[in-house]
């Protein structure tokens, strides 16, 4: 218990960029800041490095890992072909209630993100609630071993707020009318969007 709790709280770590990419892992200062044992930390390390998001670096000891360009470039590859196609599944199978909870994410935004902290936040809850609802439990799992949620909230935006509501309530739109080939079209274009942006 206490290894899964320490686990997570360093990925939480990782993800609010407490710890960013290139940090030297300091054993003794994050069993102060949990409040646990040495071995717990060391135990929830190796997991992290399981995840490959600490690597070992010779005579530097534990560190962070950077995402190169090639890596974030690798994450929007596999968003394009997962989300694609899961996508197309929750616009046939999912509840009408689920297609409520996308639509009412974004309704706090109908004027424009104010922050963009915030829209990620409802970035990652409109595509994880497509991703959790859409009838294929190995795509949830694929996402979660494979961190693709955290590497994403590493990565941030790289394009205007305003273009990627707009795009959320396409996908909305296509998705209330059972339209999946739209809404596999649009999720496509909006992640090859976000990936051109990292290109420039």
């Amino acid at each position: 218990m206490e290894v899964g709790f320490t686990y997570q709280s360093i990925k939480n770590m990782i993800a609010s960029r407490e710890l960013l990419g290139g940090d030297k892992i300091v054993n003794a200062a994050l069993c102060e800041k949990l409040q646990v044992d040495i071995k717990i930390v060391k135990k929830a390390l190796k997991q992290l490095q399981g995840d490959r998001l600490v690597i070992a670096v010779p005579e530097e000891g534990l560190v962070i890992r950077n995402f190169s360009y090639h890596d974030i470039l690798d994450v929007f590859d596999c968003r394009i072909a997962l989300e694609t196609m899961a996508v197309k599944q929750f616009a046939l199978k999912a509840p009408q209630a689920k297609i409520d909870d996308l639509r009412n994410l974004l309704v706090p935004f109908e004027k424009g993100p104010l922050s963009a902290r915030v829209f990620q936040k409802i970035d990652f809850h409109f595509h994880d609630i497509i991703i959790a609802n859409c009838g294929n439990i190995c795509v949830y799992e694929l996402f979660d071993k494979g961190n693709l949620w955290l590497c994403m909230e590493i990565i941030g935006f790289k394009r205007p707020l305003k273009v990627i509501l707009q795009e959320h309530l396409n996908l909305v739109s296509a998705i209330h009318n059972r339209d999946a080939t739209k809404a596999g079209l649009l999720m496509q274009k909006h992640l090859e969007s976000s990936r051109e942006a990292f290109l420039v």
